[in-house]
């Protein structure tokens, strides 16, 4: 992996390149105390990562990251900034250039922060087809932004002082967030007659990480309101989501596996969200794709590599990564079209892919759901296992 900091401050870039360098020694960092040797490095080799400071001697860091886009639309670009300059950077950048920042940090920083959140892109596995993914996402005119009110969450659960009693006052400050967060309380937990009909409550019974993941979710859906999504039904997307989520969960658990339960969920309510990144595309080439894929026996998948040269799982894997979530999240997502085989521990991958296939909504799920189009052979080299997890989702779906 190749990385570029560029910063006028020639002592901080040395510190940052010797932690990075102590960290993983096969990083390749290339230094740039200006706006222009940034520019001659990057017209002579290609960048994985590039991480610039907002104030630079001789070009606002604004135009550098621009610049960076146009000519290596595959790399990762980070801004750092000062604290007085942060909220006018976003500002600008929601204004004038919003696809061109990934990550906003806010100086100073530790640099076993700056390679924490390297180490969180996940970039390093498939060299070619994870950097062809950089290129289509990093090229998109407009980037999927964490939602607020998931920025408002995190900080707020990092509080030692937060009590759920706040947590529910922030998510009752949405009404789309609050319903779902009702629904899915009622949905997943059945072990009461009663309905869950206080936000406290369900809060509760759902767990950090499926709230989050939850929040991340509606939030991409409306940040999408404007362009919206294009031949793609946003309703039978998280109705489809939701019962992938459930059912993988109930996988999680049913393999006595209870801590990864909010995991799996929270994967499976993610998987597909790449479908509405692609689903945006000015050209309206998405909508052709999705007719096709309904219409035919070829796998949705194939049809976007043919017309993109990528696919919904490796676009919304690599935009989780993006928003800083690890790649025990992201990995998951990559993979649910083609598990990978063998391994120790719980299979998530496997789990995913085949409650997608038999547990997304059947025949209502349409082409989001992977089954109509088979099995990845994977998830069949265990038949004893293959047979006790289609025989929990099926004993699920009698009860629902």
């Amino acid at each position: 992996m190749r990385i570029l900091l560029v910063d006028g401050n020639g002592d901080l870039l040395q510190t940052m390149r010797r932690a990075i360098w102590q960290s993983h020694r096969t990083w390749e960092v290339l230094l740039a105390q200006t706006g222009e040797e940034a520019l001659q490095l990057l017209s002579r080799d290609p960048m994985d990562i590039v991480i610039a400071d907002l104030q630079l001697p001789d070009m606002q860091g604004t135009e550098l990251i621009h610049r960076v886009r146009d000519l290596q639309p595959g790399a990762v670009r980070i801004a750092l900034a000062e604290p007085a300059l942060a909220e006018p950077a976003l500002a600008e950048w929601s204004e004038v250039v919003e696809g061109d920042l990934h990550r906003l940090f806010i100086k100073p920083l530790e640099a076993s922060f700056l390679v924490g959140a390297i180490e969180s892109l996940d970039i390093e596995d498939d060299e070619a087809t994870v950097r062809a993914v950089r290129a289509f996402v990093g090229g998109l005119g407009r980037i999927p932004s964490l939602p607020n009110l998931y920025t408002e969450l995190v900080a707020l659960l990092q509080r030692e002082d937060t009590g759920m009693s706040e947590v529910a006052r922030l998510i009752r400050r949405d009404l789309g967030v609050a319903s779902q967060v009702l629904k899915l309380a009622n949905s997943v937990h059945c072990a009461s007659d009663r309905p869950v009909t206080e936000i406290g409550q369900a809060l509760a019974m759902l767990g950090v990480d499926s709230l989050r993941a939850l929040v991340l979710f509606r939030g991409l859906l409306s940040d999408f309101d404007s362009p919206r999504p294009q031949g793609l039904d946003l309703e039978q997307l998280w109705f489809h989501s939701f019962q992938v989520a459930t059912g993988v969960r109930r996988l999680a658990v049913f393999e006595g596996e209870t801590q990864l339960a909010d995991l799996a969920f929270s994967v499976g309510l993610l998987h597909d969200i790449g479908l509405v990144v692609l689903a945006t595309d000015p050209t309206g080439r998405y909508r052709t794709v999705l007719e096709q894929a309904q219409s035919s026996r070829i796998p949705l998948a194939v049809l976007e590599h043919d017309t993109y040269g990528v696919d919904h799982a490796q676009v919304g894997a690599h935009l989780l990564s993006l928003w800083g979530l690890p790649p025990a999240f992201s990995r998951p997502v990559r993979e649910h079209h083609a598990p990978p085989a063998g391994g120790g521990g719980f299979p998530l991958s496997a789990a995913l892919h085949l409650a997608d296939a038999r547990h997304g909504g059947g025949t209502t799920a349409g082409i989001f759901a992977d089954g109509r189009w088979g099995l990845h052979p994977n998830v069949l080299v265990d038949g004893e296992r293959f047979a006790r997890w289609k025989d929990c989702l099926a004993a699920d779906e009698n009860k629902s």
